[in-house]
């Protein structure tokens, strides 16, 4: 409960932000992703909602993961830096091996399929 002296009035407070565990906790979550990312530049991509571009870059997103490639590592690097300016991310910086049961193999010339 809220103790408070209002001198007999009821009141009704609103939240300023959601709650983790609401129902509309995911909803909240997605707008502000999408927000951040059409900030730096990403376009939702219309055939796949969960994929987003941006000059040869890619972000996947399922719930709170994502999955970056790009081109160059480098490039990767740079969107990385961009986001944690943003959200609070932890950057596994491995070669992801799979993903949300895709295989993701990897070829020498640093392409993969």
């Amino acid at each position: 409960g809220i103790a408070t002296n209002t001198g007999g009035q009821d009141l009704v407070l609103k939240l300023k932000k959601n709650l983790y565990g609401l129902k509309d906790t995911g909803r909240t979550w997605w707008e502000h992703l999408a927000s951040g990312l059409e900030r730096v530049g990403f376009k939702q991509c219309e055939a796949d909602q969960c994929a987003w571009k941006k000059d040869g870059l890619v972000i996947i997103v399922y719930v709170d993961d994502c999955l970056i490639f790009g081109n160059s590592k480098d490039d990767v690097d740079k969107v990385v830096e961009e986001l944690r300016k943003r959200f609070d991310i932890t950057d596994e910086d491995t070669t992801v091996e799979e993903y949300l049961g895709v295989k993701i193999d990897h070829n020498k010339d640093g392409s993969f399929r």
